[in-house]
């Protein structure tokens, strides 16, 4: 048979990922524009995207929970970033610097202390070494 109802993992290979592995990454963006994430190497990946018009926005985003996989094959949902620092390079064309009054910044969706839903927004200058469109971004998530 090629296919069974599972209600546990039996034999099928497990491992372990790194947080922000490339591999998992997505791009979000409205119609008609057209975005792509794609994985350039065990530790990079790339996103290419056309804006028809100076007001649309790409997202590229990292979920804590793995909402695209099968529940038994999916990772394990950890919602508690303190203990992850995110490092990469920004290299960008043709899009605002991260330098500008309303650059690119790092949304973080979540709950706050009282348990309602909320949204930060970390702008990514702050934590860039380098110019507005080459910088190297370190982002201590237990100091955001």
């Amino acid at each position: 048979m090629g296919w069974w109802l599972a209600s546990e993992r039996k034999g099928q290979i497990e491992g372990v990922i790194s947080r922000f592995d490339p591999v998992f990454w997505t791009v979000n963006f409205p119609r008609p524009m057209m975005a792509a994430v794609t994985t350039t190497a065990p530790d990079a990946l790339r996103v290419d995207a056309v804006f028809h018009r100076q007001d649309q926005l790409a997202g590229l985003i990292w979920e804590a929970e793995d909402r695209h996989d099968h529940v038994l094959l999916g990772y394990e949902t950890a919602r508690d970033f303190r203990g992850c620092r995110l490092k990469f390079r920004w290299r960008s064309a043709g899009l605002l610097g991260l330098d500008a009054v309303n650059g690119p910044v790092l949304t973080i969706e979540g709950r706050d202390a009282a348990g309602m839903a909320r949204a930060w927004y970390v702008r990514l200058w702050n934590y860039a070494a380098g110019v507005s469109d080459d910088a190297v971004v370190e982002i201590d998530f237990a100091g955001v």
